[in-house]
């Protein structure tokens, strides 16, 4: 377990220099377009769900709650209409480039500010670039400060951008990529970041690689990942974060600890049973959004339908837990950015994180924390992620 922790920590933190990019290809235009025989196949599968037993009244002690799991997929199954859902998507523009040999998808929305500034947002897992989409009119055409050119790239492994064939696709592996669509594909010379989860990590090996290039890099929520060893001289309230962080690694982690050592195991499971993929995402959802009790209340039904039918469709639920996997295996240093960094914290995000263990890893440049929100604040909160942009973009 402490080995496993240890690993796990080289993606939490910061990473040695990942090589450059070296070409890409033409931007191409990208229709959202599942097809019917995936549709039917997937509403076949619901109707066959074959659900375990429960007890009763247990709610979500155990895990998924069954009562929770019947409503979503009666609902996927009958109520939900991935037309709509495909058509309100396509209602933003879709693009894919090649860069070095991956093919990504990615949104491209463009301000009518000339001074606008490019940013590109990273989604972790298990959420996709669908996350993203509602925060991009608070960013392209703002009320006031600066606005935005927003690029929300799919990971690869993720939606519709490639699946990865060979080994080693980490965080320190993606950012090239990343830096390389924003540079050599859509040809902006400076960019800001924007991350969550494990984007994060996508976004420290930019940071890290890419300074001159980077104009600031945004992200926020808390890391359970604990660095080894422990320093010796812990303030009072980060002795409060580490045994939070040790309580959520035995009650809360088994999920990572699968995909960075079995991945491959439990795909089987959930690339097969749409109920079992629906289960493995409702009780995370469940558990990282702030809600008072009502999930749907903060994130729709059909926006988390949506997200889920994007990884049933694209078949995306290996290579997306892969990612755990290589970044355990990543190999690489230690190492501070270059570039500002500002963080959003959501003090509802698993557990309370203070901003000086935070700044154990770098500094700081701007720090703002929020009762609102939980892991997902695109979606949760995105109007409160747009402001704090604005606001550390503008003193940059």
């Amino acid at each position: 377990m402490r080995l496993l922790l240890a690993a796990l920590t080289s993606f939490s933190i910061f990473f040695s220099t990942p090589g450059q990019a070296q070409e890409a290809n033409a931007v191409t235009p990208f229709t959202i377009d599942i097809g019917q025989d995936v549709l039917d196949d997937l509403t076949a599968r619901l109707e066959r769900t074959r659900l375990p037993d429960a007890i009763a009244g247990a709610g979500w002690d155990y895990g998924t709650d069954p009562d929770a799991l019947t409503d979503l997929i009666s609902y996927w199954r009958t109520d939900f209409d991935w037309r709509a859902a495909e058509t309100r998507l396509n209602a933003f523009d879709h693009f894919t480039a090649e860069v070095d040999g991956t093919t990504l998808h990615f949104v491209h929305a463009r301000s009518p500010r000339e001074d606008a500034i490019p940013l590109v947002i990273l989604h972790g897992w298990p959420s996709s670039f669908v996350q993203m989409l509602d925060i991009i009119p608070l960013l392209t055409e703002p009320e006031s400060g600066p606005a935005f050119h927003v690029v929300i790239p799919s990971l690869p492994g993720y939606g519709f951008s490639e699946i990865p064939t060979d080994t080693g696709m980490s965080p320190v592996a993606m950012a090239p990529l990343m830096h390389g669509l924003m540079t050599m594909a859509l040809g902006y010379d400076r960019y800001g970041v924007r991350s969550s989860d494990l984007g994060a990590g996508v976004a420290g090996a930019m940071a890290l690689a890419y300074p001159d290039a980077i104009i600031g890099s945004h992200t926020g929520g808390t890391n359970p990942y604990l660095q080894q060893p422990l320093p010796e001289d812990l303030t009072e309230e980060e002795q409060a974060f580490v045994q939070s962080a040790q309580m959520w690694t035995f009650t809360e982690m088994a999920y990572a600890f699968l995909h960075s050592s079995r991945p491959q195991t439990i795909a089987y499971a959930l690339n097969d049973s749409p109920a079992g993929l629906a289960s493995w995402f409702l009780e995370k959802f469940e558990r990282w959004v702030d809600h008072d009790g009502d999930l749907y209340g903060v994130i729709s039904r059909d926006d988390i339908l949506t997200n889920l039918t994007i990884y049933w469709a694209t078949g995306t639920i290996n290579s997306s837990m892969r990612l755990y996997y290589e970044a355990a295996r990543a190999e690489g240093g230690w190492g501070v950015p270059e570039v500002p960094v500002g963080y959003l914290m959501p003090v509802n995000d698993f557990f309370p994180t203070p901003r000086s263990w935070i700044e154990r890893q770098g500094p700081v440049t701007h720090w703002t924390e929020t009762d609102q929100g939980g892991h997902f604040m695109e979606w949760e909160q995105p109007q409160i992620v747009a402001e704090d942009l604005r606001a550390f973009f503008s003193d940059l």
